[in-house]
C-alpha cells in the first residue's frame, strides 16, 4: 500500500493534485495524509510579548484549518468512492518542509504529490513557489508536480528526459516502474545530447540505465539539443503525447537546468502536463 503526502492550501490546484495522487495507484489500497501549514498567518500575528495571546491564536488557526482538511477529505472520499482510500490529516505552523521531513521520518511517506500554479512556463512551477523549497530543502523522496491546467488523466505514456550524466547504478527507479505496471504504460527514455557522438561517459551510464530497466519495456529517443533544451523536449512532449514527464534532480543533471534563469523564462516548455522528481537516492 502506498503512502502519499499531500500538502494543500485548500486551492483548486491543490485539489487537482489531491484527486491526481488518489488515480496513480488504482488497483490497490491508497493511504493519503492531508496536510496544511498556516505559517504565514500564525508568524504575522503573534506577539512576542503575550504568550497565552500566541497560544490562543495558535488553536484558532488550528481548528479553523483542521475543518477545511476535514471537508477536503470529505470531498475527495464523496469523489473516488469506487476506490479504497484511506485518508489523514494535520495542520500545523510548521514550514512545509519541516511538516514533510518529520512525516517522511515518522510515517513511511513514499512519495509527494503537491499542485502547481504553473501552466504557461516552468518558472511559473519553480520559481518562488513551494516546490522549489521541497526540492531543496526535504529529505531525498520522489515529488510528483500537477499543474492545475493538467487534465488529470492516468500516466498512461510516460518520458524520462536525461542527460546520462550520472551513474544509474546506485539511482532507484522503482516509482517508475510501479505507475508504469499500475497503468501498463509506456516509457519513452529521451536523452538530450549536443555533441555528434556520444562519448564513454554516456554509453556508460546508458549501459547502466538499461540494466535498471531490463524488466521493463521503453523506448529510446536521442534528441538534438541544437534548438535549445527545452523546445526539445518540449517538441518530443507534444508529438508523443506524453502525460507524465520524469526528471531527476542532481548536481550536475538535466533538472538543475531548470533553475537557470534562461531555462525556467522559456514560453514554450508549457507544464500543462504532470512532472515527477526524482531525487539522487531515497
Amino acid at each position: 500500500m502506498a503512502h502519499i503526502l499531500v500538502p494543500t492550501d485548500f486551492s483548486d490546484y491543490a485539489y487537482n493534485a489531491l484527486y491526481y495522487a488518489t488515480r496513480l495507484y488504482p488497483n490497490e489500497k491508497c493511504e493519503i495524509t492531508l496536510v496544511h501549514t498556516f505559517e504565514d498567518q500564525f508568524s504575522t500575528s503573534t506577539s512576542r510579548i503575550d504568550i497565552g495571546r500566541n497560544e490562543k491564536l495558535y488553536d484558532e488557526l488550528e481548528h479553523k484549518a483542521l475543518d477545511k482538511l476535514k471537508s477536503q477529505k470529505e470531498k475527495i472520499k464523496r469523489d473516488r468512492d469506487d476506490i479504497d482510500l484511506d485518508v489523514q490529516i494535520l495542520a500545523s505552523a510548521q514550514p512545509l518542509f519541516k511538516m514533510v521531513n518529520r512525516l517522511i521520518t515518522q510515517s513511511s511517506i513514499d512519495f509527494i504529490v503537491m499542485g502547481t500554479k504553473g501552466a504557461s512556463g516552468l518558472k511559473e512551477v519553480f520559481v518562488g513557489s513551494q516546490a522549489v523549497k521541497l526540492i531543496n530543502k526535504v529529505k531525498p523522496i520522489p515529488l510528483f508536480l500537477v499543474p492545475v491546467a493538467s487534465e488529470l488523466g492516468e500516466p498512461s505514456n510516460i518520458a524520462y528526459a536525461t542527460d546520462l550524466k550520472i551513474d544509474y547504478a546506485q539511482y532507484p527507479l522503482e516509482i517508475v516502474k510501479e505507475v508504469m505496471r499500475a497503468h501498463k504504460a509506456k516509457l519513452h527514455i529521451t536523452h538530450i545530447y549536443n555533441q555528434i557522438s556520444p562519448g564513454n561517459t554516456v554509453e556508460n551510464n546508458y549501459r547502466k540505465l538499461k540494466d535498471k530497466l531490463a524488466d521493463v519495456e521503453y523506448n529510446t529517443h536521442w534528441l538534438s539539443s541544437e534548438t535549445g533544451m527545452e523546445t526539445a523536449v518540449a517538441t518530443f512532449v507534444a508529438e508523443h503525447k506524453i502525460n507524465l514527464l520524469v526528471l531527476m534532480f542532481h548536481k550536475r543533471g538535466f533538472l538543475k537546468k531548470l533553475f537557470k534563469k534562461s531555462f525556467v523564462e522559456t514560453s514554450c516548455f508549457h507544464t500543462d502536463i504532470p512532472l515527477l522528481v526524482l531525487p539522487e537516492s531515497y
